[in-house]
């Protein structure tokens, strides 16, 4: 593609934006800004939430090229040499990933993504909560300061938390809470434990609702007759929860799930069978593509809790385990990869500052890209005069081997690119 027109691999969109309950409210969103500065046609309303830009092929809110009446997925069907042979023989004329901007105000629900194999049967027995039969691995990197939920805490944690938040083992029950504090006090075997966490989870996830109302709110009044400054993040997080979701389950997971606080720059990969739940914040978020999510908690949608404990790992891992950083790229100083261990996607975060020319680097597969700061102008190398303005929000198709060569003036240029092989 080195030599060809840039309106033949460099293709850009216009993109589909989801207004969740739990967005962002008009301009504090950056969903709404990137798609305000990237879609002409887009009409930013300051009442309305939103929640996520789709930048895909996906089915349910497709990407369309920009200034015209056809989805992405036209465009492909029409240019399959955008493609790989072995995506074309594999997925058709579409993406294997989705590419989404969050922007969250309120926590979303405390969920898991199941495994091809799992999901395979949950759409052939539930199709109307589980539409497709795919897996759903993702890899999160903040934009904003983010916080969120991910995986088991190490066991030594939940015992204490067992111990210190007696509203927490109330909702557990005592068998199981007692249970796992012998075994994790006395050193048991993992496999034991882990049989253990899941008798924990079930408890909780299980308990009557009257229970668990009636113990939120012991914890709420509990804490809220401690002075301010003698209340730890968790209680002030518990807090904030309960004023989302009163009385919610979810509420307590805070407590068994490890509490992730990312900066800008920190990702974390998100594997099948993995709970997690967003908190607040903004990130860039690649995934295959599917919509498949079983939930349990802090949400008012469809609760599949027996599903969601039966397909959990029960794996306990602290904090710094899960959060990573990119790495710097071999062939340019300006760009850190995020490689995911799976075969869908990977992503790309590059950072010019000003008055830099820099090659975003070919890959073997098809892109997207999203202008996350600043700009710059881009144009195919070995094609001096065929230029594309790479602005804050812009995104961006890009056929695959196609090399952009990049230069900054008077302002700085971040993007993020997610890419498959």
């Amino acid at each position: 593609h080195e030599t060809g027109k840039m309106e033949d691999v460099v293709v850009p969109l216009a993109c589909a934006v989801q207004n969740y309950a739990w967005g962002k409210q008009g301009k504090e969103s950056k969903v709404a800004c990137f798609a305000q500065a990237g879609d002409a046609d887009f009409q930013l309303d300051c009442e309305a939430r939103y929640a996520e830009l789709w930048m895909g092929t996906h089915p349910k809110a497709p990407s369309r090229v920009a200034g015209k009446d056809q989805t992405l997925k036209e465009w492909l069907e029409a240019h399959p040499a955008a493609l790989t042979q072995s995506i074309l023989k594999k997925h058709g004329p579409t993406l294997p990933f989705l590419f989404k901007v969050l922007s969250i105000s309120t926590a979303l629900s405390i969920q898991a993504h199941p495994d091809k194999g799992l999901a395979e049967k949950l759409h052939a027995s539930d199709p109307k909560n589980y539409p497709d039969d795919n897996h759903k691995p993702e890899m999160t990197i903040a934009l904003t300061e983010f916080k969120g939920m991910c995986g088991f805490r190490p066991a030594e944690q939940i015992l204490k938390h067992l111990k210190q938040v007696p509203e927490f083992r109330a909702c557990v029950g005592e068998a199981p809470a007692a249970k796992f504090e012998h075994a994790v006090s006395s050193h048991a075997p993992i496999v034991e434990i882990k049989a253990l966490l899941r008798d924990v989870f079930s408890g909780l996830m299980h308990q009557k609702d009257d229970v668990v109302k009636a113990q939120l709110q012991a914890l709420v009044q509990r804490v809220e007759s401690k002075e301010c400054i003698d209340r730890d993040d968790l209680e002030n997080l518990a807090l904030e929860l309960n004023t989302q979701y009163p009385g919610d389950t979810g509420v307590f997971c805070i407590f068994i799930l490890n509490v992730l606080n990312m900066k800008p720059g920190d990702a974390m990969f998100l594997g099948p069978n993995s709970p997690h739940a967003y908190i607040s914040g903004d990130c860039v978020e690649c995934m295959a593509t599917s919509d498949n999510v079983v939930r349990a908690g802090l949400t008012p949608k469809f609760k599949d809790v027996d599903n969601l404990v039966d397909m959990l790992t029960y794996e306990m891992v602290p904090p710094e385990d899960i959060i990573f950083s990119g790495k710097p790229h071999m062939h340019n100083p300006f760009v850190l990869s995020y490689d995911a261990p799976v075969e869908e996607f990977d992503v790309d975060f590059m950072d010019m500052p000003v008055n830099t020319s820099s090659t975003l680097p070919a890959v073997a597969g098809p892109s997207v890209v999203i202008v996350t700061q600043g700009c710059a102008l881009g144009r195919l190398v070995g094609a001096a005069d065929d230029k594309t303005c790479f602005t804050e929000g812009k995104v961006f198709f890009i056929a695959s081997n196609t090399e952009l060569q990049l230069q900054t003036g008077a302002h700085t240029c971040a993007l993020f690119r997610a890419h498959c092989q």
